[in-house]
């Protein structure tokens, strides 16, 4: 499906600031999104129309960084477009193709510089889709737009407690943080003190020190979700932010065992020693096992979208560990039930549940089964 010219007519929406974009910018990206997913080898024509009474000083063409496969014009050259669209449209995230696939974007004669269609003519071709784009007739209709958006801005890879608890809260947080100057890595940065103090606190090894720091770890997963959020929203992924994210949130698994060791060593004289070698043990394989499934496999997976209904769950680095590693023996509902159990959302939640009925002892001794299992799966997966 190509896409050689767009036509944007452009009036004082253009300027709104919708989940941190203003209208233009958001539909430019979108469409260099979607030349860059299409692989288009030149760039898409752009022409932005503005409405002829707008004043000329409050016009303007955008200049976002990542905006590298659109040329924009502001005159029409008489040869028709591929897609006419007005700033009154809000783009979801990879909705081009979907107004393509739609034909809403036919070539048609009226898209041509003798005549100009006006915005009604442009908006009735394009009714609201649900998750794909909505009309904004008034700067009023933006707050209820931006939560709609964010509802859908959660990963395929989210647990069931990030879903149905920690999404609803990020999201939140997120709406007040996209008109900031807040980027993804530097949110990422901001938050990771929460589990280093939730560690020292633990360390004290008092019953309330236990509940307070787990707590603190759960406000931390609730909070690393915004990174991610303000990405997607903003257009700002990148490979750099995801590795940076991942890298934290290993840290952070490793300071919460070993805070937990700490805690227990100072609450249990007799076996103190024991449980503090534990959380080390625990720690190390972590770091191995994380270490392990970064640097891949020989042979890439082959689960897919329509091959296997478990493919949007995982990551990437996990779907060979799971199709190689003889987890889908026991069928898809048993792998599906594990792989949810063991999420990271969900050992959180339980481990602050297991500190607030005094077994936090039990923490150390499931992350060093679970994480003893997983690069014990990644060897097989590996060596078959």
């Amino acid at each position: 499906m190509k896409l050689g010219r767009v036509l944007i007519l452009a009036d004082e929406s253009s300027d709104w600031i919708v989940a941190g974009l203003r209208q233009l910018e958001r539909i430019a990206l979108a469409i260099d999104e979607f030349a860059v997913d299409n692989k288009e080898t030149g760039p898409i024509e752009v022409c932005v129309f503005w409405r002829p009474d707008l004043d000329p000083s409050v016009r303007w063409l955008p200049s976002h960084p990542r905006l590298t496969h659109v040329a924009f014009t502001t005159q029409p050259d008489g040869k028709p477009y591929d897609l006419a669209v007005s700033t009154r449209l809000f783009l979801y995230r990879k909705s081009v193709e979907k107004l393509l696939s739609e034909g809403r974007g036919s070539a048609r004669p009226i898209f041509s510089s003798d005549r100009i269609p006006d915005f009604p003519d442009v908006q009735k071709h394009v009714p609201p889709r649900e998750g794909a784009w909505e009309q904004i007739a008034s700067a009023g209709q933006i707050e209820d737009i931006e939560r709609r958006f964010l509802r859908h801005s959660g990963k395929s890879q989210d647990g069931l407690v990030s879903r149905y608890l920690n999404r609803p809260v990020s999201r939140t947080i997120t709406r007040f943080l996209l008109p900031t100057q807040v980027t993804p890595d530097g949110w990422t940065w901001l938050i990771f003190p929460i589990p280093v103090i939730a560690a020292l606190i633990m360390a004290r090894g008092t019953y309330w020190s236990f509940v307070w720091g787990l707590i603190l770890f759960q406000v931390f997963s609730i909070l690393d979700g915004c990174d991610g959020e303000i990405a997607r929203a903003k257009f700002l992924e990148s490979e750099r932010g995801r590795r940076l994210d991942d890298l934290f949130d290993v840290l952070s698994n490793i300071l919460l065992v070993l805070g937990v060791g700490a805690g227990l060593r100072h609450a249990h004289s007799q076996f103190g020693g024991v449980y503090l070698f534990e959380g080390i043990l625990a720690a190390t394989l972590i770091a191995v096992s994380e270490w392990y499934l970064a640097a891949g496999t020989p042979a890439a997976p082959t689960l897919t979208p329509e091959s296997h209904s478990l493919h949007k769950t995982l990551y990437p680095r996990h779907r060979a560990l799971v199709e190689r590693s003889g987890l889908l023996m026991f069928g898809e509902n048993f792998a599906s039930l594990l792989i949810q159990l063991t999420k990271r959302d969900m050992a959180v939640l339980f481990f602050v549940l297991l500190a607030i009925i005094g077994m936090p002892s039990l923490i150390l001794h499931l992350v060093l089964v679970v994480t003893a299992v997983s690069l014990g799966l990644a060897l097989k997966a590996r060596l078959l």
